[in-house]
């Protein structure tokens, strides 16, 4: 990153390993030292880990039973309630911003907490689904920056919350991509993830928060992948601690492996229904108990770990 001395690194262990990047030790004062009452502003780029209602209401996530939780209906969350972003909103103090799809469609002041850019599914290049990638939301970052909708103090006391969640590995082996390939993969990707933090940076932001992949052999569907190809330890490969030890052991309460929401027979998934409407999926008694959601998200419950982990080490930017 540029003025390398003045940039401070924390790297976090845990179900998603949070790199938080601050050039500045006072982004969390209080709002009468701001030379005003503007809030804390949280910028959201990324996937369906931090997704809080970008894709069309036709899509899955906008669909029972998404969002029994919390808020008690589909909000387009990926999960049966708060994602991962509800939870970092909380430790600064601030509502979850609004996602940007719908910025035409409700007032100016309703995003004084920030933007949500984010898209499920999405990855740093283009991935198995037809959303804006990283590039393209930093796009839309920019011509809203261009527009004077954020303004420069705005940027100034603003966090961005950036996540990749494996997306991007997804669509490689979809692709036929070969093992041996990977470190060449991983390598564009990780040079295309610092030209897009730094672009972040140039247009007047000092403060992120990176989510790097979770363990790949953790999840629902680590058996299945782990068949097909094997995916490399990318915090090891660039010179991070990658650890997981930590965060199963805070784990241990909830079923780590076991989905809440699966489809009921072969081609359905959570959230499916057949040509009549019936539903086709089951979901379990006990959400709070489950760790996963579906195959590939977790639950509230999950999330709620995942930030208690967090929180913590968070309180060292101060």
């Amino acid at each position: 990153m540029e003025n390398q001395r003045h940039t401070s690194f924390l790297f976090v262990s845990l179900f998603l390993y949070l790199s938080t990047v601050s050039s500045e030790k006072e982004w969390l004062v209080g709002k009468d030292q701001r030379n005003g009452s503007e809030a804390l502003k949280l910028l959201v780029f990324g996937d369906s880990y931090v997704d809080t209602g970008n894709w069309e209401k036709s899509s899955g996530s906008w669909h029972s039973p998404y969002g029994m939780t919390f808020p008690g209906k589909p909000t387009g969350r990926f999960s049966d309630g708060r994602v991962l972003t509800d939870f970092i909103a909380s430790f600064f103090g601030v509502p979850s911003p609004q996602p940007y799809m719908w910025r035409k469609s409700v007032k100016k002041p309703l995003f004084q907490y920030g933007m949500n850019f984010a898209y499920g599914g999405t990855g740093v290049f283009n991935t198995m689904v037809n959303q804006p990638n990283m590039t393209s939301q930093i796009d839309l970052f920019q011509g809203l920056v261009k527009e004077n909708f954020f303004t420069k103090q705005d940027l100034e006391f603003s966090v961005v919350l950036l996540s990749v969640a494996g997306n991007d590995y997804a669509a490689h082996v979809f692709r036929d991509g070969k093992e041996q390939d990977l470190p060449n993969f991983t390598g564009s990707l990780m040079n295309q993830l610092e030209v897009n933090i730094r672009r972040i940076h140039s247009l007047g932001v000092r403060k992120m928060a990176v989510t790097a992949v979770e363990p790949m052999a953790d999840g629902p569907e680590a058996a299945a992948r782990e068949r097909r190809i094997k995916i490399p330890d990318l915090r090891s490969s660039h010179g991070l601690h990658f650890r997981t030890e930590d965060t199963r052991k805070h784990c241990s309460s909830l079923n780590p492996l076991k989905p809440c929401c699966v489809g009921s027979g072969k081609g359905y998934s959570c959230g499916s229904t057949d040509e009549k409407g019936a539903k086709k999926y089951e979901v379990c008694k006990n959400p709070e108990l489950s760790f996963f959601w579906d195959t590939i998200h977790p639950s509230q419950s999950g999330w709620e770990s995942v930030y208690s982990i967090i929180r913590p080490s968070l309180y060292e930017l101060y």
